[in-house]
């Protein structure tokens, strides 16, 4: 069965946009990549590879602004069954979403609104450590019913949110809830190959 983060971006989308400061989003446009190039974001310096642990790029990107300092970069890990989308974008001027704390506050809300059967599983402190640097941020997990693979089933998302010098790093990884044991590892493995500049 294939996996693909495209049977997913609706949601993801839809969540992130009352999550994502207001940019512009009228403007978003795909952005086609060449299958071996390393993205490198211009205003964040964050590198998107074609690999990422057992991870494969989607093939163009989305860049919400005209300036691309606000963008998703899609991941799929087709062996373990997991789509996982990296998004890059300003800390927002007002509250509560100018601090990490008060704009996780605002994710973990719109996913608790926007979706059937959904239950916030944990959330907490999460630090990931890249070739030596440790990133502190939040994390939550939940699960939910939702189309996920071409099909109605009991999905589990993870979501993780960072800041970076003036961005915030939000990382959202989702997968069929049977597929917990297998799909976690893979997820650390993937963070853990996130090259932060």
């Amino acid at each position: 069965m294939r996996y693909s983060i495209s049977t997913t971006a609706i949601f993801l989308l839809a969540m992130l946009a009352a999550c994502l400061p207001a940019q512009g989003h009228a403007q978003s446009r795909k952005i086609k990549l060449r299958r071996a190039e390393i993205y490198t974001n211009e205003t964040s310096h964050f590198q998107f590879p074609p690999t990422v642990a057992d991870f494969k790029r989607e093939p163009t990107f989305t860049q919400f602004d005209r300036e691309g300092r606000d963008i998703g970069v899609g991941y799929n890990d087709l062996l373990h069954g997991v789509a996982a989308t990296i998004f890059v974008y300003p800390i927002a001027k007002q509250s509560p979403n100018d601090t990490l704390k008060g704009h996780f506050g605002t994710c973990k809300a719109e996913v608790l609104s926007k979706h059937e059967n959904v239950k916030l599983l944990s959330e907490g402190k999460v630090q990931v450590t890249s070739a030596g640097q440790k990133q502190d941020g939040l994390h939550a997990a939940f699960t939910f019913t939702d189309v996920f693979a071409h099909q109605r089933q009991s999905v589990r998302s993870e979501l993780y949110l960072f800041t970076h010098g003036q961005s915030f790093v939000f990382l959202r990884a989702t997968y069929a809830a049977e597929h917990q044991a297998t799909a976690e590892p893979a997820i650390k493995a993937f963070i853990d190959g996130l090259a932060w500049p």
